[in-house]
């Protein structure tokens, strides 16, 4: 099942990569930190205040605590609008935004067994953009998913637990804007 759900992910992230603007707008490619896991993150402009963000994790909020061997892997795409911000006299830019998304992995969840997690993914938070082609930012992402796992031979869904609780921590990431 793991690899199903990694097929799928890579599938999606492939499709959507291609499906890029060719506007001419800065793109941007970097990697994500936070006590959840980390990722690599594909920044695509949809728009002139719009942009694709695409994400391949590793959650390891589980291994943190002792309670799965290895970490669980998620794909995610948000669709983010900026509603504000403001340009310093050096060419920094500060802008904060915010979009809802998806999600699809393969992870544990709250002591769980690994299954296959899916659902709705929001994203809010603020970046700054430097006049050398490097982005900062942080923001909250959390989750309301699904976690599906099998029991008896019987598939078993309940809330994804981890996605909630987790998704409230702050996230770092890092970009180069190209």
């Amino acid at each position: 099942m793991a690899e199903y759900g990694l097929k799928i992910s890579c599938v999606i992230i492939l499709t959507l990569l291609f499906l890029h603007d060719s506007s001419g707008q800065e793109r941007a490619v970097g990697t994500s930190y936070s006590y959840a896991g980390i990722g690599l993150t594909y920044e695509q402009p949809l728009g002139n205040e719009t942009f694709m963000d695409l994400q391949l994790r590793a959650e390891a909020f589980e291994i943190f605590h002792s309670n799965a061997p290895f970490p669980g892997m998620s794909a995610s795409m948000t669709w983010n609008m900026y509603f504000a911000g403001f340009q310093s006299g050096n060419g920094n830019h500060i802008r904060f935004f915010a979009g809802p998304g998806v999600i699809a992995g393969y992870m544990p969840d709250m002591s769980a067994p690994y299954g296959g997690v899916f659902g709705l993914k929001g994203r809010v938070g603020g970046e700054c953009r430097f006049d050398r082609n490097v982005a900062i930012s942080m923001s909250l992402s959390p989750i309301l998913g699904a976690h599906v796992t099998m029991r008896e031979g019987m598939p078993h869904m309940k809330l994804f637990l981890n996605g909630l609780i987790y998704g409230l921590m702050p996230e770092v990431g890092i970009k180069y804007l190209f």
